[in-house]
């Protein structure tokens, strides 16, 4: 489970370096050329995909065990709803890196 959680985490930061590289071809020396184009587009979608990824492993393993506690007891409800939508920032995330390049 450690090795996960620090793949993950190298990957999204992995990302972010793709996103500034994206980023810094936004410098007007680099107006006209085309390769700043397919990079921009590249780390946008590295970004989207590494965000929509890290969810979805996260929210393979939070939703039964939170669908087991309210199972349990119903006051867990609140807890689950909001353990399972703390994974959806990445997702919006990376949204937004893909509508800022």
């Amino acid at each position: 489970m450690k090795k996960l959680a620090v793949a993950v985490v190298v990957f999204n930061v992995v990302v972010l370096g793709a996103c500034l590289i994206g980023l810094a071809q936004e410098l007007p020396q680099y107006a006209e050329d085309p390769l700043a184009g397919g990079l921009k587009a590249l780390a946008a979608a590295i970004a989207f995909v590494g965000g929509a990824l890290s969810t979805a492993i996260a929210q393979s393993r939070i939703g039964p065990a939170a669908a087991a506690a309210m199972a349990e007891d119903p006051k867990n409800f609140v807890g689950a709803v909001v353990l399972v939508a703390l994974p959806e920032t990445m997702v919006i995330f990376g949204f937004v890196v893909v509508f800022l390049l």
